[in-house]
């Protein structure tokens, strides 16, 4: 069985579904550049959040002047180690990314926070957002926003470490990410405009009233649309 198979036949376990109901998560969506990451290290350094630290079968990449590091950006598998997770129902949600790429979030890894009287930060793509949501009809997500397509487009273009098949394969995505709020209510956008003010929107609920989401909708559509026409000129 090979890594797609062993996921499509994958179903997550009671242990799971329990703990994520006893213990809901923090979700952050979004497309690259849109600041997860800076989000979530501030949450973290507030000290009420952890990141989950999630599980993957690629190589390690560069990561400033180094490269990224086993068990902080995430836990690096064999393909062999992944399915031997997934034949003991080691995941909470699981998925493969670009035909040959597991990428989960493991049941060990989300415990090891909730034991530590923090709150999870799972930084998932929508569809195992919609997972938790089937298990947890009260379960909500945040999908973060940058505040435009052309501040978007210069944080891509200033990390260096994309490929222009990789740029358009990421704004495809970022399609699906930015029309999910017009698609399930329990999606959230929030604009990360600054840091410190993308959390204080989230920590105070800000995000649920409708004045809010009305705004934010707004900014979702527009980049959803500027990224729909960046691609039909490629």
């Amino acid at each position: 069985m090979n890594l797609q198979e062993a996921v499509d036949a994958y179903r997550m376990p009671e242990e799971a579904r329990a703990l994520i109901s006893e213990h809901r998560p923090l979700g952050l969506a979004g497309p690259t550049g849109a600041g997860k990451s800076t989000l979530a290290q501030y949450l973290t350094q507030m000290g009420h959040y952890a990141p989950t630290v999630s599980d993957t079968t690629r190589a390690p990449r560069p990561f400033r002047k180094g490269s990224e590091v086993n068990g902080v950006h995430y836990w690096f598998l064999t393909e062999e180690q992944a399915l031997e997770k997934l034949s003991q129902g080691g995941y909470i949600e699981s998925k493969v990314v670009h035909g040959d790429t597991l990428y989960g979030t493991s049941i060990t890894a989300y415990k090891q926070i909730v034991d530590s009287g923090r709150i999870p930060i799972l930084d998932i793509d929508v569809q195992g957002m919609e997972e938790f949501m089937r298990v947890d009809p009260d379960f909500e997500a945040i999908v973060l926003l940058p505040p435009s397509f052309e501040v978007w487009n210069e944080r891509i273009d200033a990390r260096g470490d994309m490929t222009s098949e990789n740029k358009l394969r990421r704004f495809k995505t970022a399609v699906i990410e930015y029309n999910k709020p017009f698609e399930n209510r329990q999606f959230y956008p929030v604009v990360n405009t600054e840091v410190v003010e993308a959390a204080r929107i989230i920590e105070s609920g800000e995000y649920r009233t409708p004045e809010y989401r009305t705004y934010a909708l707004g900014v979702a559509a527009e980049l959803r649309d500027a990224t729909q026409q960046y691609l039909a000129t490629q």
